[in-house]
This record gives C-alpha cells, sequence and structure tokens, in this order.
C-alpha cells in the first residue's frame, strides 16, 4: 500500500514537472533561445495611437531612390553597420525551409523565390528613400522575411519621426511585440554558423527597439519591465558570436551609460552591474570597425556625458561635430546626422548656460513626458536651455 502511495504520489509530482524539463537537450537549447524575446510587463498598446498619421521625411528622397541592382551593388556598403544578409532568391529560399512557420507567413505562398526577392527588396527600396509608412505597410503585406525591413522602418520612424512621445514609445512596443513573434518562429543557436547572420539580425532589432523605449522612462518601469537585462541580453548574445559588431558594441556600451545616468555609479554597479568602462570602451572597438556612422559617434557622446557629464563636455562636442558632418548614403544615415546636429545644438547650448549637465538632462526629459514631445524628432526643435 505505501509502494502504491508512494508510485501515485511521485506520477503526480512528474506531472507538475515543466515539459522543458523532459526536453532533449537541444530541444532545451532551442526554447532558450526563443526565451531571449520574452518580455516582462510590455505596454499595452492604443490602436488610436497606433493608428495615427505618419508624418513625411524631411528631405528629398531623389538621391536615396535606388533600382534593385544599385541596392544589390551596394548592400554590402549600407549594411556596414547593421550587418543584415542580403535578401537573394537563394536566401530566401533556403530560410522558407527552414523556418515554414514564415513560408505560411507569405502572402503568396509559391517557390518562386526571384519573386519572394523582389518583394523583399521593394519593401528595401522604400525604407531606403524614406517612404517609412509604405515600407511598414508593404512588409506586412508581403509577409515573411518583407517584415524585416518593414520593421526597420516602424524604429526609425518612431525614434527620429513620431511627433509625441507616446507615439513613439507605442510603436516601438508593436516592433518589439512582433520581433518577439518572429524570434519565436526562427529559433536559432548561436553554434549554427549558417545562421550567424538572421541570429544577430533579430536580436540587434530586439535589443535596439527595447533600448529606444527604455531610455526615456523611470526607473522603476525600467526595473519592473526588466528593459536592462532585455537590451543587455541581446546586445551579448550578438558579440559572442559577431565579437566586432559595431551596433552590437555600441548598444551594450550606449544602454550602460543610460543605467548611470538615471541611478549613478554606485548605485548602477550595486543594483545592475553598469561599469563606467563598459559604457566607454566598446565604441573606440565600434569607431575601429566602420568609423563613419553617425549614429555610433552621437551615441558614443552622449555616453561621456552621461557617464563623466561636464568633464566630457569636449571630448561630446568633437563627437558630435564630426557626426554632424558625415555622409549620408541612405534615409537613416540622414536622419541620424540630423539628430546628431541637433543634439549638438542642445549640447552648446547647455555648456554656455553654466548649468550642470545632470540638471539640464533631468529639465529636458520632464519637459518631454510633461509636454509629451518626442524630442529625438529631427523635424522638431532641440531642447534650448538658457
Amino acid at each position: 500500500m505505501i509502494t502504491r502511495q508512494l508510485a501515485g504520489m511521485l506520477g503526480c509530482w512528474l506531472c507538475c514537472i515543466p515539459l522543458w524539463l523532459h526536453a532533449a537537450p537541444v530541444d532545451q537549447a532551442y526554447d532558450r533561445a526563443r526565451e531571449t524575446f520574452a518580455q516582462k510587463v510590455p505596454l499595452t498598446l492604443d490602436p488610436d495611437v497606433l493608428d495615427a498619421p505618419w508624418v513625411s521625411a524631411p528631405f528629398d528622397a531623389a538621391p536615396f531612390t535606388f533600382t534593385f541592382e544599385e541596392i544589390r551593388q551596394q548592400w554590402p556598403s549600407f549594411m556596414r553597420g547593421l550587418r543584415l544578409p542580403y535578401p537573394s532568391a537563394d536566401y530566401l529560399k533556403a530560410r522558407y525551409q527552414r523556418f515554414p512557420a514564415l513560408y505560411r507567413d507569405l502572402r503568396y505562398q509559391d517557390d518562386d523565390w526571384q519573386q519572394h526577392s523582389r518583394n523583399v527588396l521593394e519593401v528595401w527600396q522604400a525604407f531606403f528613400r524614406g517612404d517609412f509608412r509604405h515600407a511598414r505597410d508593404l512588409g506586412r503585406h508581403y509577409g515573411g522575411y518583407a517584415r524585416v525591413p518593414a520593421l526597420v522602418a516602424q524604429i526609425i520612424y518612431a525614434t527620429y519621426l513620431a511627433p509625441t512621445h507616446t507615439q513613439k514609445q507605442q510603436l516601438l512596443q508593436e516592433a518589439i511585440n512582433e520581433m518577439g513573434w518572429f524570434g519565436e518562429q526562427t529559433a536559432i543557436l548561436p553554434g549554427d554558423k549558417d545562421l550567424v547572420a538572421d541570429y544577430c539580425m533579430m536580436r540587434l532589432g530586439f535589443g535596439y527597439a527595447v533600448a529606444r523605449l527604455a531610455e526615456d522612462e523611470s526607473v522603476p518601469a525600467t526595473l519592473q519591465r526588466n528593459y536592462a537585462p532585455m537590451v543587455i541580453n541581446a546586445a551579448t548574445e550578438i558579440l559572442a558570436v559577431e565579437p566586432d559588431h559595431p551596433l552590437a558594441l555600441s548598444l551594450s556600451a550606449a544602454f550602460e551609460a543610460n543605467v548611470l545616468r538615471r541611478v549613478g555609479k554606485a548605485a548602477g554597479r550595486l543594483a545592475l552591474a553598469a561599469d563606467s568602462e563598459d559604457a566607454i570602451e566598446p565604441f573606440e572597438q565600434s569607431l575601429v570597425a566602420v568609423p563613419d556612422l553617425a549614429i555610433v559617434r552621437y551615441e558614443y557622446a552622449n555616453s561621456l556625458l552621461y557617464t563623466h557629464q561636464g568633464d566630457a563636455s569636449g571630448k561630446a562636442l568633437a563627437q558630435l561635430m564630426v557626426a554632424a558632418q558625415m555622409p549620408a548614403r541612405y534615409s537613416m544615415e540622414w536622419l541620424d546626422r540630423a539628430y546628431a546636429r541637433k543634439r549638438l545644438k542642445e549640447i552648446q547650448a547647455w555648456q554656455a548656460s553654466g548649468m550642470s549637465f545632470k540638471r539640464f538632462d533631468r529639465k529636458r526629459r520632464k519637459f518631454m513626458l510633461h509636454e509629451d514631445r518626442n524630442l529625438y524628432a529631427v523635424n522638431q526643435a532641440p531642447f534650448l536651455v538658457d
């Protein structure tokens, strides 16, 4: 009788064990890969905000309008920072065969891989010329890997053109949700050498969008929503397989600096293991890899100020001045440069005011939240102090 009771208790206990503990090691590894896209208390989406009209990009699209052949030829140059894979017919065929859920997501489910490549390139074409809403909508229409440039378009629009802080946050959260779905359908192990670019691609987009969402959130919200581990883990996962990835290096360092900005060096080190060296040194590595990205230089300037404040103003201004003169190969680089120019005006005005950087930064953040203004939007006036 005792034996039967023990057997029954053991059976009940086994039923309570999570399924992943029964899985083979490789299945557990794939489950962990999927979990890297998990969120904790994400923002609730508001359809009215998400459906609001998008403003047009404030530049002439003609210099950034490319044929498919021009995109193919210039892809290595365009992607020297992002390092996203070129969507050739062979690439898409291999991916859709590897990930059937993405194939089922296609609007046109056939084996015309060349046409699928043209569909994805059409979305990239719209993105490169700065037609961000069309790129987002077209990518959703085609589905599958066409969602990648659509998501990039939404993240860039949210960061640099969304007029309100609320719309910026909502569009970023929607993009994060979709990347989470994408990551669920394309679980890739870091040791899969044939899919390293894909592995990095989604983690970069996910980490960058979360970092943009978190950069002006309150400390309690950042902790409650687990933003720091989400960003740092994404950057760490990329650097584990691509140690010189320029934007992953910048992502990691910039978020470390943002933690120090909000809670100070002592608390940042204690609560989130943030370190001032980790907020600066990766930028130097990134600039060695790719010296002509405005986004890396303006993020470096911000990190210098967040970490060392007034003591680093000269170095920060020097980085912003270089970033402000960078050539722009396509829409995103134009916007990166435009924000560097806007930020340069803000920092010059702050320096002339004699105010402490901490006070200036606090006033800027309060203004942004109180007025519901996206101060990263390049088509709005910079925040200037007397």
